[in-house]
């Protein structure tokens, strides 16, 4: 005797047959991903070390997938812009961001944040490790750290130095610096390290902390003076440039990051794609040269090695942000 099958059993019968269907065509749409451009958005103006560390990996990423890359400036809000920009799009693959530092800090930084940093945000793998290196305009006595520092003491709050905002890695370099160093600098805020960069070659302001990446030009050109670098040991592209350690802060060690993360809700299937190709990426002798040449080191990791790293960062720079007394805007 047949024995009738209730609608209970129907509906979880369909209900398996939906959801096969769907993890079918992710996979399919993955196998096949990208079939259109992909928008990377970073949150900070265009020339500085971000934006120079995420072009390197568009650049390959494009040539890879024959597919362009579009780098998407959105500076503004240390960053926040572009964070919220990413958070709302589409969860397709399609729309990525650039997330370092400053995606991070976003809760501690900003009041009635638009966006969940822990929540709206698929990590996918970070991408490069880098130095900052401190520059003074070439028209500035200071030639060491330890004559910049003296200065600094002889007339607090007098000298200045750029950022790109609010929580960013130059923002938190130098903060850590005035912490160690027993000085008092005035920090001004810019929507990147390009136009802070340009101001302290200008002269409007007297120094900044940047990631090498945004530096190496004007530094390699004569246009700005390089004091030391952040790291531990020094820097392939600066061999002639201190450490901050080595300079007269001893213990000084700080190392920018920087990676990519996709709105949360992007498929499994996509999200592993997006994560084997930029890891594939990295480890190509072109990426390798074009990155060691900009003083990036790559940085691979597994999506979960990157969303506990993210974890473990926001914390580490927590303690920063409060000892430097920055308070949410």
């Amino acid at each position: 005797m047949r024995v009738p099958i209730r609608p209970f059993s129907a509906a979880v019968m369909v209900g398996a047959l939906n959801l096969a269907v769907l993890v079918f065509a992710a996979s399919a749409a993955a196998q096949n991903f990208p079939i259109r451009p992909v928008r990377l958005v970073i949150g900070f103006a265009a020339g500085g070390g971000t934006d120079v560390a995420a072009r390197t990996v568009a650049a390959a990423l494009s040539e890879r997938w024959g597919q362009q890359v579009v780098v998407e400036n959105r500076g503004g809000a240390g960053g926040a812009l572009a964070s919220e920009l990413v958070a709302h799009a589409v969860p397709d693959g399609y729309t990525l961001l650039g997330c370092g530092i400053a995606h991070t800090l976003a809760p501690l930084l900003r009041k009635n944040l638009p966006f969940d940093t822990a929540k709206d945000f698929a990590p996918i793998t970070a991408t490069a490790m880098f130095a900052n290196v401190m520059v003074v305009g070439t028209a500035r006595p200071w030639r060491t750290v330890g004559e910049l520092i003296a200065q600094a003491k002889a007339d607090p709050g007098k000298l200045t130095y750029g950022s790109s905002g609010v929580g960013s890695t130059l923002h938190l370099s130098m903060e850590l610096f005035k912490s160690m160093a027993g000085v008092d600098i005035v920090h001004v805020p810019y929507k990147g390290g390009s136009p802070a960069l340009a101001d302290v070659i200008a002269g409007h302001i007297d120094m900044t902390f940047d990631n090498i990446p945004g530096e190496l030009g004007a530094i390699k050109g004569g246009q700005v003076r390089a004091l030391a670098v952040s790291s531990r040991a020094r820097n392939a592209q600066l061999p002639d440039v201190p450490t901050l350690a080595e300079a007269g802060v001893p213990g000084f060690e700080l190392v920018g990051w920087y990676g990519l993360c996709a709105p949360a809700g992007v498929p499994e299937p996509i999200l592993d794609k997006l994560h084997a190709d930029a890891v594939a990426v990295l480890e190509t002798p072109s990426y390798r040269r074009s990155a060691a040449e900009q003083g990036i080191d790559p940085a691979p990791m597994t999506r979960a090695q990157y969303a506990a790293f993210l974890e473990a960062q926001a914390a580490k720079w927590a303690k920063v942000v409060r000892d430097a007394g920055v308070r949410p805007e």
